[in-house]
């Protein structure tokens, strides 16, 4: 290899340097052309995965819409609380097929997310005494029969009726419920009061859950034209229970008999178990072992039209409760869209 002068070396030098300050502005201009893209490229990149990971809404709003769609639920993300505000807008009075112009009076309120608790900013601090409003509800089916049960699943009915474990649990929030029934005072629920007959008998209920009850009524008398079983159970029922402002026993929470969406069938004979809590008065701890054919429970006729109108049975409680139903559309509709997703 021939070695160059250190002279020529030195001249080499200073073309190259002539040659590049002759052509620095088109090689700055090559710069920008070629580098800027890929900073703005890459900031892009970086905006999209911020949003992509703080700025997409609860999945689970999409429950809520489909449940109540009468009633909008609005995210906003807050950088103060870290969490999403959610302003839920319904309106005043019930939109029924009588009147299914839009009302122009509408109400409003904002809870915190928190996991889907749905719950003021005020209660933050005592999140966890909350469980999240979805709950799971075992939707169709029958029950499992007791002589079948485990171990495992005695214990945990024991578990669920002890009085300590029911006081301090946490519980699903019911602020929302509260909210779109106007359940937070016993004045304002009691302004929203209905008297209606209901398959023979009169009963107080909420004037938002007339036409869901409406839609059950028609259904089941229309059964009952070719079904005995449903003709015998009707027969047999007394009375039925609605609004009652309330607690649960053992718990320091309001019963939604309180807000007017549940209602209880009360039958002639009050000869078979159909509270868990009466039960165990008799058969002490072994209450949930009472075999299905000794339990008061409605037909499962009945139970499935009620649970495809939104309500959900109580006798699929854990501590089971066969009388009463409530207006819970938004489990109804976690549990279809759920298990659709698992299939």
């Amino acid at each position: 290899m021939m070695m160059m002068s250190s002279d020529k070396f030195a001249l080499f030098l200073k073309i190259n340097y002539n040659i590049v300050m002759h052509f620095k502005p088109f090689v700055f201009a090559l710069l920008i052309l070629f580098i800027t893209p890929a900073v703005f490229a890459q900031e892009a990149d970086n905006n999209n995965k911020t949003s992509d990971t703080q700025l997409s809404e609860p999945s689970e709003l999409q429950i809520f819409r489909k449940a109540f769609p009468d009633t909008t639920f609005t995210a906003t993300y807050s950088e103060r609380l870290e969490d999403w505000l959610i302003t839920v807008s319904c309106p005043t009075t019930p939109i029924t097929t009588a009147n299914p112009a839009t009302s122009s009076k509408r109400r409003e309120i904002t809870f915190c997310w928190c996991e889907g608790r749905l719950i003021p900013e005020a209660e933050l601090k005592r999140k966890s005494h909350y469980l999240p409003v979805l709950e799971e509800y075992p939707f169709g089916g029958e029950l499992q029969s007791p002589s079948t049960y485990t171990k495992a699943q005695i214990e945990e009915y024991r578990q669920a009726g002890l009085a300590s474990a029911r006081k301090n649990e946490p519980f699903a929030s019911q602020f929302l419920s509260d909210f779109m029934y106007y359940g937070s005072s016993r004045k304002s629920v009691e302004q929203h009061l209905a008297r209606i007959k209901f398959l023979g008998h009169k009963v107080t209920v909420n004037e938002f859950i007339i036409e869901p009850l409406a839609r059950v009524e028609k259904r089941i008398l229309e059964e009952r034209k070719t079904s005995t079983t449903i003709d015998t159970f009707l027969k047999g029922i007394d009375h039925m229970d609605g609004y009652n402002w309330r607690e649960i026993r053992d718990v320091e929470r309001k019963s939604l008999h309180g807000t007017a969406i549940a209602i209880d069938f009360l039958p002639i004979k009050m000869n078979k178990y159909m509270y868990w809590r009466w039960t165990k008065d008799i058969l002490g701890d072994k209450w949930m072992l009472a075999s299905l054919k000794s339990r008061w429970m409605p037909p499962y006729e009945i139970i499935n039209i009620f649970e495809e109108e939104g309500f959900i049975w109580g006798g699929k409680w854990l501590i089971w409760d066969n009388m009463h139903f409530e207006y819970r559309p938004e489990l109804i509709e976690f549990y279809k869209q759920t298990h659709t997703e698992k299939q």
